[in-house]
């Protein structure tokens, strides 16, 4: 079975930084609305699963590649597919091309079925996904990478509470906000200096509204930058970004 799901994007101010480009999580954000409609295609997003399997899928690792940053009033075309279905989780990729079919960034995202009473993994069997669904190749060269990174409490950037507006439908703090916290560990001195090309995140536990989380940052060789976010002793995230760094 062939799905498709394309659709096409202006790049509004509110998506933009200081320099009129598409925010880090924004381009998440971007991946994860049209992966959504994506599974709408095939009856299985998140209010169709909720309400018929009492259950939600979450994402357990994201990562993007930016070729460029799309810009102020541009036009982008969002397409989502298949590259990967495992029993206990399928991978969905998207591209985002310009007006000249030129690719922007991509997208890869691995999602879990969680059982909303237990909050536990769940087969994929367990809901109506399609076994026929047509798989295309990855975009992506590389696997995940292993973000097994010490981090001290000297590492540590700031903390955070996790306020109502953090949370999305699945009731626990949604991705892309968590790109976003680590991305304000960067300042704009240093953001006007790189472009960044990689932003690879690792959900391993979820949080909620009121929990404190602390944002650690560890700076690496080869234009590496790798993150841990904590709640209280309990790790959330981990995260690595890469950079270039631009012509002065």
């Amino acid at each position: 079975m062939k799905v498709e799901c394309k659709n096409k994007y202006k790049m509004d101010y509110s998506y933009l930084d200081k320099n009129l480009k598409l925010k880090i999580n924004e381009c998440f954000n971007l991946a994860q609305n049209n992966a959504t409609e994506y599974f709408k295609k095939f009856n299985e997003d998140n209010f169709y699963v909720k309400d018929n399997y009492n259950a939600v899928w979450v994402i357990s690792k994201s990562k993007i590649h930016i070729y460029r940053n799309p810009t102020w009033l541009e036009i982008i075309h969002g397409e989502s597919f298949t590259p990967l279905v495992k029993p206990i989780r399928i991978e969905t990729e998207t591209k985002f091309i310009s007006k000249n079919n030129e690719l922007v960034f991509i997208a890869n995202q691995q999602s879990c079925l969680l059982d909303i009473d237990t909050r536990k993994i769940r087969k994929i069997d367990t809901v109506a996904f399609p076994n026929d669904i047509e798989k295309e190749n990855t975009l992506f060269n590389n696997n995940y990478q292993k973000l097994n990174d010490r981090f001290e409490e000297s590492d540590l950037v700031y903390e955070k509470k996790v306020h109502s507006q953090d949370i999305d439908f699945s009731n626990h703090v949604n991705n892309a906000v968590y790109v976003r916290d680590i991305m304000n560990s960067l300042s704009n001195d240093f953001l006007d200096k790189v472009s960044i090309t990689d932003v690879e995140m690792h959900y391993i536990a979820e949080s909620k509204e009121g929990q404190i989380l602390k944002i650690y940052k560890k700076e690496l060789e080869n234009n590496i930058i790798r993150f841990l976010i904590k709640e209280k002793e309990r790790e959330i995230i981990r995260a690595s970004i890469s950079y270039s760094k631009n012509d002065l």
